[in-house]
């Protein structure tokens, strides 16, 4: 496919001008080719991820993520720039890097929001937590009737454990939850989930002991909400395996490549 034409496509589907970004840059990042074979999704462009790439000799593709850069190595640290050889690595295998980051947390069939909770069984019905123009947050009902049911959902899904903080009670009325994947700094949307009757939150970064986290356990406990975190990546992860529908519909291979979750995030 002409990478331009795919270039125009993925704009006029995310509308990349509608919102602003915590990124200076939105969509294509490295342009080294002008056909594009195949699409390779992920949620960081990270080393990880070139290193599975050269393992797959790929050429001539697409690599789209979530996130133009790498993971944080902390969880207060500014995430990391790709390294240089990597970026030679891509030129000269004419692997171009395209990434939309709030385009894409943009609640739709593909957000980070919505795709987890698929991958969990539950149905979204409304929208929360808007930050850079739009919202990314869902509110959902489930199969669950009890934290705990929903801690096994989610560690079933994400592959490995997860981490309860119970500051609400062990029953959830409704069967509703609430859901920011990846990381959710905000503080003012627990009283208002608390007066929706939304008593868990699934987010990424949990960690009490990084200071703008501690923030969150102090607004979610006053409102007796309670967190269940699964990891930046892994609460995001399931938005770039759905977007390989995305690709797969306008007759573009597409193979999604996973990445290592920082469990010390929870």
């Amino acid at each position: 496919m002409d990478a331009y034409e795919l270039y125009q496509r993925l704009e006029w589907s995310f509308q990349p001008e509608t919102c602003s970004d915590v990124f200076p840059k939105k969509g294509l990042q490295l342009d080294n080719t002008s056909v594009i074979r195949k699409v390779y999704t992920a949620t960081f462009a990270s080393s990880e991820v070139m290193e599975q790439l050269l393992k797959k000799n790929a050429s001539e593709c697409l690599v789209f993520t979530h996130h133009p850069k790498q993971q944080r190595k902390q969880t207060q640290d500014p995430p990391p720039e790709l390294d240089q050889k990597w970026i030679d690595m891509m030129k000269e295998r004419k692997i171009s890097l395209f990434s939309y980051h709030i385009p894409l947390d943009r609640n739709g069939p593909f957000s980070p929001g919505n795709s987890l909770a698929k991958a969990i069984n539950a149905v979204p019905f409304d929208s929360f937590y808007e930050q850079n123009e739009v919202r990314m947050g869902v509110i959902c009902t489930t199969p669950y009737s009890t934290t705990s049911e929903l801690q096994k959902a989610l560690t079933d899904a994400v592959g490995h454990p997860t981490k309860l903080y119970l500051y609400g009670k062990e029953h959830l009325r409704g069967n509703r939850i609430a859901i920011m994947a990846g990381g959710a700094k905000s503080t003012s949307v627990y009283e208002q989930l608390s007066h929706w009757e939304t008593d868990i939150m699934i987010t990424g970064v949990t960690d009490p002991n990084t200071p703008w986290v501690a923030k969150i356990h102090e607004a979610a406990k006053s409102s007796g909400v309670s967190l269940l975190g699964g990891t930046h990546y892994s609460t995001e992860k399931f938005a770039l395996i759905e977007i390989c529908r995305y690709f797969n519909a306008l007759g573009m291979p597409s193979e999604f490549i996973s990445e290592t979750p920082r469990l010390e995030e929870l």
